[in-house]
């Protein structure tokens, strides 16, 4: 954890927030969702549309999106030995047929139980969901571990993971999916991606505005709520990111050149400040000060000095320090998350308390599929 705080009181996350509020659907259009702005420096709360974003940014912008796709991965099942119901989220898929999981069941799920989907599919506990880690299970096809190909089918089979506050089905359940997501992977939406269409990226790159894609596919760590009286005792599970080099160089270069980097989701957040941790140094050892000299680096060179793929359980509190992100464009979220936390670190919890109090009294969407907001 790269937090320097030895205590923080989750009552600190708490919020109130009338449950009407709560977006069960989302707009007709993505792009027509209210636009909370916060600005850091003059301490001020703006209200506008999230199609105001191009003008809204400055000029010399970077934007860093999450391209991971929703995987529909929330199976029911039954229990081979006792014909019970339980409820299976896989929330992160291992290429050799493992995956963790949380579970739902009346009775206690036991180690070596079989949970069936349908023919030939089942579930093989390993390691059974606890209090605070999810649990283990192997995928099976027929008795056999499931291959390659088995697997995609299984994680095309199940139902999407919708979160527990929407009570509604999804009039249309790519609504749940970014515009852009491509690599399946994730146990729930990277939301602040949800509200951009094809118009607004025109608009920003008619504005001179950029932008990269990244992955980290969601798991455990980004939506469970911390347990327990002190947040700084919390930890996050680590979850898989990977940056294509091009894309990394691309990214560098426009924090080379003074680009204001913009992370769509706390999701790229995380990936960025573990990535680029240390950045500065990085590029002075490799003797590179400009967007043209970083050109010149390989791309085995640019692997060795930053870790494009790996794994990330980047916990910020406030007091973390910010190191390579400028500004951050997210939804609103749950009291008592780790997302919350990382929000108040990065705009100011007094600023952004403020800033979810006047979205409440101006009866803002919160969560998945409501509003978003952009700190500046």
């Amino acid at each position: 954890m790269a937090n320097p705080l030895q205590e923080y009181p989750v009552s600190l996350l708490d919020y109130e927030l009338p449950e009407e509020l709560i977006a069960q659907q989302p707009l007709d259009e993505r792009d027509a969702s209210r636009l909370l702005v916060v600005n850091r420096t003059e301490k001020s709360v703006e209200h506008h549309e999230f199609r105001e974003l191009p003008e809204l940014l400055p000029a010399r912008s970077f934007l860093v999106l999450n391209d991971s796709r929703v995987m529909r991965s929330r199976y029911f099942c039954t229990r081979v030995d006792t014909g019970g119901r339980v409820e299976v989220l896989l929330t992160r898929v291992y290429e050799d047929g493992t995956a963790e999981c949380l579970t739902e069941a009346r009775g206690h799920i036991r180690q070596g139980e079989r949970l069936a989907f349908r023919s030939g599919v089942e579930f093989e506990v390993l390691r059974p969901t606890g209090r605070d880690e999810p649990g283990c299970v192997r995928i099976l096809q027929n008795g056999e571990t499931a291959d390659a190909l088995r697997l995609r089918e299984i994680l095309e089979a199940g139902a999407l993971p919708l979160p527990p506050y929407l009570k509604e089905e999804l009039n249309d359940e790519e609504r749940y999916q970014t515009s852009f997501a491509e690599n399946t992977g994730s146990s729930a939406a990277p939301t602040a991606g949800l509200h951009f269409t094809q118009r607004t990226f025109n608009e920003l790159m008619r504005r001179g505005i950029d932008h990269a894609r990244i992955t980290l596919h969601v798991g455990t760590a980004t939506f469970l709520p911390i347990r327990g009286d002190d947040a700084a005792t919390h930890h996050l599970a680590p979850e898989p990111y990977s940056i294509p080099l091009p894309e990394l160089m691309r990214i560098l270069a426009a924090k080379l050149e003074g680009h204001l980097i913009a992370a769509v989701g706390t999701t790229s957040i995380r990936v960025l400040e573990r990535v680029f941790a240390g950045w500065r140094d990085a590029c002075g050892a490799l003797g590179v000060s400009s967007a043209e000299e970083l050109e010149h680096v390989s791309d085995e060179v640019l692997a060795e000095r930053f870790a494009s793929t790996g794994e990330t359980g980047l916990y910020v509190l406030p007091g973390y320090k910010f190191e390579f992100v400028d500004a951050l464009l997210t939804n609103f979220h749950l009291p008592r998350t780790t997302l919350l936390a990382l929000t108040y670190a990065f705009g100011g919890r007094e600023l952004v308390r403020r800033a979810y109090d006047e979205a409440i009294s101006r009866r803002y969407r919160f969560y998945s599929l409501g509003d978003a907001m952009l700190v500046v």
